[in-house]
């Protein structure tokens, strides 16, 4: 049995296959199989998962374009309804609706239907009932059922938008809500739906919650590099040379870096880190790139979800703490590399690897399929993720900025990428111009318009750059800062041991979501009873002074 791995620059994950199986890698561009808040860590499929406590899963009749009035095509969109929770805390009768998002995979049953996750707690305090819609293209919400480049222009943030939009619209006829107060969430890339879908449709929802949305779509996005750097070097270790976490990935890189510059060196590389298919007389710039990328996912899959909490293997596993312990062994430092490698395959990912896939050229071959079904779920979810990458918002996790990972994964690697998938109309020119189209239709990150947002990140997620921080009482934005947390880590259930800072942003959390829900209007009787004798103590006491 051969191992395939993830070629894409996102966060390692590997995947044993036998060598003429198809390729199905775990992660790219920093997103997990499953999508950013849906993987990784052995996301089961769908079909196979039990729907939760009042949980209905259901089918909903979309539009095929949305800017196109002549085109009346429906198409089946996926989504979970559970209003078990409705209008359980609520005197005035008034409708309080949830909105989870869906992302770039195949959305799971967990976020309308886990009592524990963070949306289900507040839809239980709030009365809220809970929607979840299937993002178009995604899982089985097929427009269209093949992957082919003319198919995948109706992939399009603008048209996942508008599916959202009339999504709701519908709902609110189908079920007869009056003046009711829709709330978006997401996380991730749909995080940053959530707060675009704010600003684009404001008459439709009351407020949205964003968790970890990068929003500045940035074409060169280094800084993810720039991130993980951060986080390595305020892991603290006890080193014999006294040289920090990130300072002992930074040699490791910069000796491989040499390494790769001659035969010689390449071989060494062949034998330490196990490469499969070995460096050669034919290997290209293409290659060398492909390798570092594939080595920079190692430390991306250690690090964007350290500590988040989604289950064991983000608490005790994939954790900053880790990586650096196993950087910190008293072997060589290639060879640390490789037992990291060897320890995030078997202990986060459950594949076992005994060696180190680089093959570029099988790679793109393999994603130039068009067929869902013969790719397969996740790798399917991985195309239209590049899709969304090159065509539109950018993402490019390079290594050309002054990081540890030196420059060994130039922004050149991912145009050559997004051409071979795609062809030669997403080249190098059209993906920095569609990426700055992106970014004038929002006006850019320093003006982002909306009212009623709130913008929870993680400052040990790499994502977190990305992010919008500049509160405007105003208009109700409001940045939460979590120090020590990863990705989307707001999202998940609490856990003992977690990010001190977490609690304390999730209390934020709910009171924006209080200030929402229950304004002069709709007040909350519990709230309102309690504050009336808080009031009326407090003149006693004054009387008494």
């Amino acid at each position: 049995r051969g191992v395939i791995m993830a070629w894409k620059t996102g966060a390692l994950l590997l995947l044993a296959a036998s060598a003429a199986a198809a390729v199905k890698p775990w992660m790219t561009f920093g997103r997990p199989k499953g999508g950013l808040v849906n993987g990784p860590f052995h996301l089961t499929s769908q079909a196979a998962e039990t729907l939760f406590d009042g949980q209905i899963l259901a089918n909903f009749s979309q539009k095929f374009d949305h800017f196109d009035q002549l085109d009346t095509k429906k198409w089946d969109q996926r989504y979970y309804y559970n209003p078990s929770n409705a209008n359980k805390d609520l005197s005035s009768g008034q409708d309080v609706i949830f909105l989870m998002i869906g992302g770039e995979g195949e959305e799971p049953a967990k976020w309308s239907g886990d009592p524990n996750v963070q949306i289900m707690q507040f839809a239980k305090y709030f009365g809220a009932t809970v929607f979840d819609l299937e993002h178009r293209f995604f899982g089985p919400s097929r427009p269209i059922n093949d992957l082919k480049t003319e198919s995948l222009r109706l992939l399009t943030m603008e048209q996942a938008l508008a599916d959202l939009a009339y999504f709701v619209q519908s709902m609110n006829k189908k079920y007869s809500y009056a003046n009711p107060k829709w709330i978006t969430f997401g996380g991730s890339y749909p995080g940053a739906l959530s707060a675009l879908f704010r600003s684009r449709y404001p008459e439709l929802t009351a407020g949205a919650v964003a968790s970890s949305a990068p929003i500045n779509f940035k074409l060169d996005f280094y800084d993810y590099a720039d991130v993980v750097q951060k986080v390595l070097s305020q892991t603290e270790i006890t080193n014999k040379d006294n040289l920090r976490c990130d300072e002992l990935v930074r040699k490791a890189i910069s000796q491989m870096q040499q390494l790769s510059l001659t035969k010689e060196g390449r071989k060494q590389l062949n034998k330490q880190m196990h490469v499969d298919p070995p460096f050669d007389d034919n290997t290209n710039k293409q290659d060398i790139s492909n390798f570092f990328g594939n080595v920079f996912n190692i430390f991306q899959g250690m690090i964007q979800y350290t500590y988040d909490g989604r289950n064991e293997v983000s608490k005790t596993y994939s954790t900053a703490r880790q990586a650096c312990d196993i950087m910190n062994t008293d072997q060589d430092l290639i060879d640390n590399i490789w037992a990291l490698a060897q320890f995030e395959a078997d202990k986060v990912n459950g594949d076992p690897i005994t060696s180190f896939s680089n093959n570029y050229t099988a790679d793109m071959e393999f994603y130039k399929q068009t067929d869902y079904d013969a790719m397969g779920e996740g790798a399917a979810s991985y195309k239209g993720w590049y899709w969304l990458s090159c065509n539109e918002m950018g993402y490019l996790q390079t290594t050309d900025g002054d990081s540890i990972f030196g420059s060994t994964i130039p922004i050149n690697l991912f145009f050559d990428m997004c051409t071979d998938m795609f062809g030669l109309s997403m080249n190098a020119s059209i993906i920095r111009d569609n990426n700055k189209a992106v970014v004038a239709s929002w006006n850019g990150i320093d003006d982002f318009d909306a009212t009623n947002l709130c913008l929870p990140n993680g400052m040990f997620d790499p994502w977190s750059a990305l992010g919008y921080y500049k509160a405007d009482p105003a208009r109700n934005i409001l940045p939460v800062v979590i120090e020590g947390a990863a990705h989307c880590s707001d999202m998940y259930p609490e856990y003992d041991g977690e990010p001190a800072a977490l609690p304390a942003a999730r209390q934020q959390i709910k009171d924006f979501l209080s200030g929402i829900i229950y304004d002069k209007d709709h007040p909350r009787t519990t709230s309102a009873a309690s504050l009336s004798i808080t009031v009326l103590i407090g003149a006693i006491v004054a009387r008494l002074l």
